[in-house]
């Protein structure tokens, strides 16, 4: 209260929102910032994890997009290469008949191109293409007995080379477990890299081969990923942050939440919450609809608001107490 008293105005509203974090999850980015930022982060909603191949795999292109089935015939890939070409012409784009599969330093994977278009919010470099590097480095001591437990694990790491063979420390290339954002999306199809997407047509993405509990420990791990090295939050010091999740829900006219089929349900905003509240360490967490959220953010009490996402499309009407779901 005392510093409430004694700062100036201009300062206060500086520091307004400074400690508190907006997170509005979607199927195909996640927009994370400061309350007090114009502009948040907008950031591909997906994790790649490194993947050991089994004993006697055959070799196969291991970047596995859940929305994009890999098995194609021969006769579909004709088709596409045709479909290819045909778009290459109408639109005029380069590096479209390029048909050998590029080494990952090479600049343009096959089959894309570049179309010149307005600079993003974030200012990314989209004037050329290349691929993640998968690999990181690390120094490891080289004592006899280190260097035979090092041997024995092996399987997952790239050729290794030694500054020195004499009793010194040494540094080894291994594979980066986790990729996160545009780099997940950037990774060679060689590499044996699983890529996942937690959010799927504003539901959790939920399969035979993708549990509930890995879709929660993928939420955890992208969005404290961004809020260490996006926003800089350490996690020891999370207490002093509160958070608004910010969702494609609805409020039925008795003011009370309706949560319905077309948009995030009860059990699964109760496990963003706890994600949020247990797992991030945010002090306080509250739940707020998108449209609300737009509309009176811009001073509206009555709006329409038609939000395009990546997978889902919502059209919501905004009055003072009614709140009408299309």
């Amino acid at each position: 209260m005392d510093y409430l008293r004694t700062v100036v105005p201009s300062q206060l509203l500086a520091e307004r929102g400074s400690n508190l974090v907006v997170i509005n999850p979607g199927s195909g980015n996640v927009r994370m910032g400061f309350a007090s930022q114009d502009v948040p982060f907008n950031i591909p909603h997906c994790i790649a994890r490194h993947i050991n191949p089994q004993e006697g795999e055959e070799p196969r292109f291991s970047v596995r997009d859940q929305m994009l089935n890999c098995h194609a015939t021969s006769s579909q890939n004709a088709e596409r290469e045709s479909a290819y070409d045909i778009i290459a012409a109408l639109m005029k784009i380069p590096f479209l008949d390029d048909e050998e599969m590029p080494s990952p330093n090479q600049p343009l994977p096959p089959k894309m191109g570049r179309v010149d278009g307005f600079s993003s919010q974030q200012n990314r470099d989209d004037n050329k293409f290349t691929w993640t590097d998968v690999s990181e480095r690390i120094i490891k001591p080289s004592t006899p007995f280190d260097r035979s437990v090092y041997k024995d694990a092996e399987e997952d790491t790239l050729p290794s080379t030694s500054d020195d063979d004499n009793g010194q420390d040494f540094k080894e290339n291994k594979y980066k477990e986790m990729i996160f954002g545009e780099d997940a999306l950037k990774i060679p199809p060689s590499e044996s890299y699983c890529l996942s997407r937690p959010i799927r047509r504003g539901h959790f993405n939920v399969s035979h081969n993708y549990s509930v509990h890995q879709v929660l420990e993928d939420l955890r791990t992208i969005w404290n990923w961004i809020l260490t090295e996006k926003l800089h939050i350490n996690p020891r010091d999370r207490g002093l942050y509160s958070a608004i999740l910010v969702l494609g829900e609805t409020f039925d006219n008795r003011g009370i939440f309706l949560f319905i089929q077309q948009n995030f349900s009860v059990q699964e905003i109760k496990e963003m919450l706890s994600i949020v509240l247990h797992d991030l360490g945010f002090s306080t967490a509250v739940v707020h609809q998108e449209a609300l959220s737009a509309a009176f953010g811009n001073g509206l009490s009555t709006t329409c608001v038609v939000n395009i996402g990546a997978q889902v499309t919502q059209v919501v009407c905004v009055e003072v107490i009614t709140l009408v779901f299309f």
